[in-house]
């Protein structure tokens, strides 16, 4: 089915020209701030360039006087304080951000990333068995434990501190220790969208204060910190923007060894975007917790030894191949699943299951079938005589709200609005799969989801300057300001009516490179879509098209030139 197109709504001419004036900018870009509620020169100097000075105080967030106090109590007496992280990109940079400045704030701490196929998801019952062992005073769990309810309840009871950093939903009950978490009920943080590794990050500088330390070295981890943001899909407004932006420019400016040696083996070179993070960093990152063990991405991270950095980044390029590899198996089987099921057709969501499916990649596998099947998608397999998975789901739904209807027959399951773990027993997948497929289709009120293509604003190529070598790096130069983009602040989308297509070509049998120019504009624009050679049987030069894209740079031979990507396109009426 072919996606909708749907522009939002735009701001009054009057407004747009006047910020244009005050911002000496296009009217399309003063277009693109309003929307994004910058209305005003100070705004506009906030969002473009963001700056420390601009964080919050972490002492807004509830609990953190008394999380503080119990860090630096362990700190002044050397306690035994443990670590425990997720074993996803964003539980490992929280462990390595904080066993990396509480290391410099003199405490040396032990970390531990569960097994995902021993032990799953969250805190488990084997880990706080380990705790409680190994005599730990403290236990810090970071990017998990908002749900771990009976198992923090043992930690507890064992007389174990302890500190929950996590920025999942909680219940509407919280476990014992000290909660840091913006989401919960008492908190009135001005910032509820978070990391995992962005909560550690408050922690840490409310520690950085209350200790009267120098907050420039807590800032030198802020290349972590920008990782989990990236990875985490979470939205890129606010702190989240702040965090990201200084985190990427950390990184950029001094890499730690780690990532450059895995960027070697990537063939990848600075400097690196989000986009960069997103699909070059972070999957390598997570196929560790995936087929190996999420713990050693973290000693790869922390490490200083340029042997024990070139091994670990080795192990963890191969685990990201075997990734591939499993990945592109288990898709394709379980499309085969889809295609033999007689009901498919008139379903409103997607639930398969094999027992052989590898559980470190059903999560990727739920995101493949939606790009095939536009639906909610749960992608099961077992482990330990559990049913266990992911699903990943689209707006207008909320993936959280749509677990808890049904979570009679779930054992377990937690997330975020888009994308959550859950497990079940076998004996209950089939009233659950019924109890899904009724709640997702009562939200929709019996109606299919169709993919839609978000459009920022309509654009015309004279709004882009009639001299190529004066105007176009300006444009890729106030374009590239919208960075870091992600939820909330996406990639600014445009359509383009009435373009001629001079010339095109297939590239690879898949990608269309074309060349269009536009009537009341004397420049041709050269235009790339990526797996659109559909449509050659469309195309011819002097053809009129309608396209949807967003605009790139593009360097070949050390000339870089704008380009436009296309994300559809249509014959013009």
């Amino acid at each position: 089915m072919n996606p909708t197109w749907k522009i939002r709504a735009q701001k009054p001419y009057t407004a747009v020209a006047q910020l244009s004036e005050v911002l000496k900018i296009p009217h399309f870009v003063a277009q693109l701030l309003l929307q994004r509620g910058i209305e005003r020169r100070e705004q506009a100097q906030v969002f473009f360039k963001p700056q420390q000075g601009t964080l919050h105080d972490p002492f807004l967030m509830h609990n953190m006087s008394a999380a503080v106090a119990r860090l630096s109590q362990a700190i002044t007496y050397q306690e035994k304080v443990l670590l425990y992280g997720d074993y996803d990109v964003d539980g490992t940079t929280a462990v390595a951000l904080m066993a990396e400045q509480l290391a410099e704030l003199g405490l040396e701490c032990a970390y531990y990333i569960p097994d995902r196929y021993r032990e799953g998801y969250g805190v488990s019952a084997a880990g706080i068995d380990y705790t409680i062992e190994a005599g730990y005073d403290l236990l810090i769990t970071l990017d998990c434990g908002i749900k771990a309810h009976t198992q923090l309840a043992r930690a507890h009871e064992a007389q174990i501190d302890i500190i929950v950093c996590d920025h999942h939903q909680p219940d509407s009950t919280l476990p014992p220790g000290i909660i840091l978490n913006p989401k919960q009920a008492a908190c009135a943080y001005p910032y509820a969208e978070l990391s995992g590794c962005g909560v550690a990050f408050k922690l840490l500088q409310g520690l950085y204060q209350f200790l009267q330390r120098d907050e420039q070295q807590l800032f030198k981890s802020l290349d972590l910190v920008a990782l989990a943001i990236g990875a985490d899909i979470v939205e890129l407004l606010g702190e989240n923007r702040v965090l990201c932006a200084r985190g990427l420019t950390q990184l950029n400016t001094a890499p730690r060894p780690a990532f450059l040696a895995i960027l070697a083996l990537a063939s990848k070179s600075l400097p690196l975007s989000l986009r960069d993070i997103v699909f070059v960093l972070a999957p390598r990152i997570n196929a560790a917790g995936r087929i190996a063990s999420g713990k050693r991405a973290v000693d790869w991270m922390l490490s200083t030894d340029q042997k024990e950095i070139e091994a670990l980044a080795s192990e963890i390029n191969t685990d990201n191949t075997t990734r591939r590899a499993l990945d592109q198996e288990n898709t394709a089987q379980a499309l085969a699943q889809i295609t033999s099921d007689p009901n498919f057709d008139t379903q409103f969501t997607t639930v398969v299951y094999d027992p052989n499916w590898h559980k470190g990649v059903v999560g990727i596998v739920a995101s493949r079938l939606i790009e095939t099947h536009y639906r909610p998608t749960i992608v099961l397999t077992e482990s330990n005589g559990v049913l266990t998975g992911s699903a990943r789901c689209m707006q207008p739904l909320n993936l959280y709200e749509l677990l808890e209807q049904c979570q009679q027959h779930l054992v377990q399951f937690g997330g975020h609005q888009f994308a959550a773990g859950l497990s079940l027993l076998p004996e209950h997948l089939d009233a659950f799969k019924d109890a899904f497929e009724t709640a997702v289709a009562t939200v929709l009120s019996g109606q299919q989801l169709q993919r839609q293509i978000d459009i920022d604003t309509p654009l015309e190529f004279k709004e882009l300057g009639s001299n190529p070598q004066l105007h176009f790096p300006r444009i890729l130069q106030i374009l590239s300001a919208f960075e870091p983009c992600g939820p909330g602040n996406l990639h600014p989308v445009f359509v383009a009516k009435n373009c001629l297509v001079l010339d095109y070509i297939v590239l690879k049998g898949a990608h269309l490179k074309l060349k269009l120019i536009q009537e009341g504009s004397q420049v041709s624009i050269d235009a790339i879509g990526f797996n659109l050679a559909a449509f050659e049987q469309e195309l011819a030069a002097g053809v009129f098209i309608d396209i949807v894209f967003q605009i790139t740079s593009n360097t070949y031979l050390n000339r870089t030139t704008l380009q436009l990507v296309l994300q559809d396109l249509c014959m013009s009426a």
